[in-house]
């Protein structure tokens, strides 16, 4: 019953969804409870008396005492192990947060169920032994649990990660390969350009008009055959490999492309974190155009300069099914074990360089929009 108050609580006085707020509610009590215990077992197995399992004031006396024990408890993990920003990865993973719940309330149980066993006329030492070991198992477990399962969620991460790096390696790859056709057609092309122009001055001299006429719209016609055309799709080298990737799976999959992109200059945002902006929302836009007809699929993407913000906008069709639950981004995927995390890594990247995300959402129009905005760096600094 108290967990369950306190899971109302904290679901109505801030902004976590049930899952969260039902882990942060059973953690309150469970770090009490446990305390509780390993207070009362070590006093009882101290003073070797039943009055401190049987008597109720006594009992729950001790519980006042001990509610401060478990807030320093809960202060010292979060000021050592349970960070802030850990505890942000693993309530923003419902996958791994669902497992520590299901633990929460499974040890609960079982306390409960030893908690009834001190109204009983049981051996004092023997009951106490299991009481104290019980409460801090489960404690600890509790603790190695939220240990492990946020590791496992930064091993994905940088699994995912690892990944991303490897497939830009392959976008560069094949970006610079495409850059070498472009520079060996050229120089091929070169190498006849002398004569052709010598052929072509002599004609002119000679007052062959026509002649020359036909000899340009030869060299013309040589040249859009031979000399491979590399379209550029922004200013920057890097950003230009993952936008033509992007373009030629649009063009395979017949999505409408257009792209009036740029780096953004003054901006703290790092390469890496460029580039994992970039793949979430390309990769979420694709994935969002596969679901509608061929002749609905469209991405564009914009970029815009202000005074003080960089803007990058990109727009996308989608099936105009729900995508927000309890005001945040929900995956879409069977596997969301695996996935969902794109869009919230954007958040977090522009978020800690000071920027906001901001969603813009119509169902009727099946229209999807992601805008970025990073704040410009201070010169002055």
């Amino acid at each position: 019953m108290i967990i369950i108050i306190m899971t109302f609580s904290l679901r109505l006085t801030t902004g976590m969804n049930w899952l969260q707020s039902l882990y942060g509610g059973a953690m309150c009590v469970l770090s009490a409870y446990c305390f509780r215990g390993i207070l009362i077992s070590t006093l009882s197995l101290f003073f070797g008396s039943k009055n401190l399992l049987h008597n109720n004031n006594i009992y729950y006396t001790i519980t006042v005492f001990v509610l401060p024990l478990s807030l320093l408890f809960l202060f010292i993990l979060r000021a050592t192990i349970l960070s802030d920003e850990k505890l942000k990865i693993l309530l923003n993973n419902s996958a791994q947060l669902k497992y520590i719940v299901v633990y929460e309330i499974i040890a609960a149980i079982n306390l409960a169920i030893i908690n009834f066993g001190r109204v009983l006329s049981l051996d004092v030492v023997w009951y106490t032994e299991i009481a104290l070991t019980a409460s801090v198992l489960t404690i600890g477990m509790l603790m190695y649990s939220i240990h492990q399962s946020i590791r496992s969620i930064e091993l994905l991460e940088y699994k995912l990660r690892a990944q991303m790096l490897e497939e830009q390696f392959d976008r560069q790859v094949s970006h610079y390969k495409s850059y070498q056709k472009y520079t060996e057609s050229f120089r091929k092309f070169k190498h006849d350009y002398k004569s052709l122009m010598t052929t072509l001055k002599t004609l002119l001299r000679a007052n062959e008009i026509d002649k020359a006429i036909d000899l340009i719209d030869d060299i013309y016609d040589d040249m859009n055959n031979k000399v491979q055309v590399h379209k550029k799709y922004s200013d920057n080298v890097v950003l230009d490999a993952i936008l033509q990737d992007l373009a030629n799976f649009c063009q395979e999959k017949k999505i409408r492309f257009t792209s009036k992109a740029f780096a953004p200059k003054d901006t703290e945002l790092t390469l890496l974190d460029a580039l994992r902006i970039m793949s979430n929302i390309t990769n979420n836009a694709i994935e969002a155009c596969l679901k509608v007809p061929e002749s609905e699929r469209f991405i564009d993407i914009l970029c815009a300069d202000y005074s003080e913000w960089a803007m990058l906008q990109m727009t996308n069709s989608y099936d105009g099914q729900e995508i927000f639950k309890n005001g945040e981004l929900m995956t879409t995927k069977t596997d969301e074990h695996g996935h969902g995390f794109g869009l919230s890594i954007v958040k977090d990247i522009v978020e800690g360089f000071g920027g906001f995300v901001l969603y813009d959402i119509g169902p009727k129009e099946k229209i999807f929009t992601i805008k970025i905005h990073l704040p410009r760096a201070d010169k002055g600094d």
